[in-house]
């Protein structure tokens, strides 16, 4: 029983000697680098509350009237043109 206790601790320290050799320091990590903007689109404030997008219908924003504009192409530092405009009509009246 001895034996197996001293062949368990020898194989023990062995594999803790091996782990501690192979340990890679950590390296210092360079600084990271930061890119400027590439493209800003800006949106209305009137234009409402983005509703959601996909890449079929473009990005959707709807106004307080229910009005939805529907964007396809963004283009760079200047406000886009809707691709579509779909507004809600008056309720008819009896």
């Amino acid at each position: 029983m001895k034996l197996i206790a001293l062949k368990f601790l020898v194989v023990a320290i062995f594999v803790l000697l091996v782990s501690a050799a192979l340990d890679v320091p950590a390296t210092k990590a360079g600084p990271q680098t930061v890119y400027g903007y590439t493209c800003v689109s800006y949106i209305p404030a009137e234009w409402g509350e983005f509703k959601g997008g996909n890449q079929q219908s473009g990005l959707a924003f709807q106004d307080h009237t229910g009005t939805l504009r529907f964007v396809t192409n963004l283009p760079c530092d200047s406000t886009p043109q809707p691709a579509l405009e779909v507004r809600r009509t008056a309720p008819k009246t009896n």
